[in-house]
């Protein structure tokens, strides 16, 4: 598997648990439980545990960060029988920013850190693999923040929007005349509120959640990746906009199936449909279920006009996946060239 460097940001939208692996992935993971069940039913292959330890944690890990040095890593086997490998990798200055959607993918958000455009506490940062500890205030400069906060809200307000959600219900040829009316409409004040039905709507909607978090975490804070800042909440009131958008196209639908279709054959097949206990809805009109990405681990205070994060990290910060721990403490972290293993 390439370097992760190479690699866009597909590695991070979810926790280890939740990400879909590949058919060949499966396989080897396969492979690995096997083998690790007919190693604690036998004696006999007890003796060769460490090994099989280590071997199958460097596939895994292999998996889903690629081939990744851990030079620094070794400076905490001494404390701990364990590394936590995740929760490094996750504290990175360059991981943070694609975590808080300041950035779609790892390469995007390197460059502002090395041209010295990226702010830690007031100063700037050039090192991307940088440890950020609790407590600390990520921004960008004024000059840019303006222009990356364009940016930002177009690609959530619009690209989001537009791109995977209206153009799928649309024909093709009515969807490429309107797309460049949506992308100049919702670049206004006016295509927000069309989108998001009422401003008057949102605040609310937006006051209840805020309130439920309070409620459930102890804290205003928001939980990153599954209903942080406006990215979420604005994925969420899309169902009415679609609802309102597709309306009159459903409507005209459902008068040319009443039309084609016998009263007495559309009656029961509505009754059946009610009666029915696997379905969620009316035959004709389907609710689209958007994926809700799910990070309990990770907490911060989200800003997307200023581009400014304070960066907490919740009471399970600590908690790390059992397969991904790294159990050997006899585990060599360093290759005879003295330099770090790859992994």
């Amino acid at each position: 598997m390439p370097a992760l460097r190479f690699k866009t940001c597909r590695l991070l939208p979810g926790n280890v648990r939740n990400r879909e692996l590949s058919l060949i992935q499966r396989r080897i993971l396969r492979r690995l439980r096997n083998k690790r069940r007919s190693i604690k039913r036998n004696l006999s292959q007890r003796e060769n545990l460490n090994s099989n330890i280590k071997s199958q944690t460097t596939r895994k890990l292999s998996l889903y960060y690629g081939d990744l040095p851990i030079r620094e890593m070794h400076r905490g086997r001494e404390r701990t029988s364990y590394i936590p490998f995740l929760l490094n990798q996750e504290t990175r200055s360059d991981v943070i920013p694609v975590r808080l959607r300041f950035s779609d993918t790892l390469p995007q958000a390197r460059q502002p850190i090395s041209h010295r455009r990226v702010c830690l506490n007031n100063g700037l940062v050039t090192i991307t693999h940088l440890k950020v500890s609790h407590g600390d205030l990520i921004s960008f400069k004024e000059n840019d923040a303006r222009t990356r906060g364009e940016e930002i809200r177009r690609s959530f307000y619009i690209d989001i929007s537009v791109g995977k959600i209206i153009g799928k219900f649309l024909p093709v040829r009515i969807w490429r005349r309107t797309k460049t009316e949506w992308f100049r409409l919702l670049t206004t004040q006016r295509g927000c509120r069309l989108l998001l039905k009422s401003g008057q709507e949102l605040r609310s909607y937006m006051q209840e959640e805020d309130l439920e978090r309070t409620k459930k975490f102890g804290s205003a804070k928001v939980c990153l990746g599954s209903s942080f800042a406006e990215h979420n909440r604005m994925k969420r009131n899309l169902f009415h906009f679609k609802y309102f958008f597709l309306l009159k196209r459903r409507k005209e639908e459902e008068e040319n199936r009443k039309r084609a279709i016998s009263p007495f054959v559309y009656k029961s097949s509505l009754s059946l449909y009610r009666n029915s206990t696997y379905c969620s809805g009316s035959p004709f009109t389907r609710k689209i279920r958007i994926k809700r990405i799910e990070l309990p681990t990770h907490y911060s205070e989200v800003n997307h006009r200023t581009l400014k994060a304070v960066v907490s990290y919740g009471p399970n910060i600590g908690h790390i996946p059992h397969d991904i721990r790294l159990k050997d403490p006899n585990l060599p972290l360093r290759s005879g060239n003295g330099r770090g293993q790859n992994i």
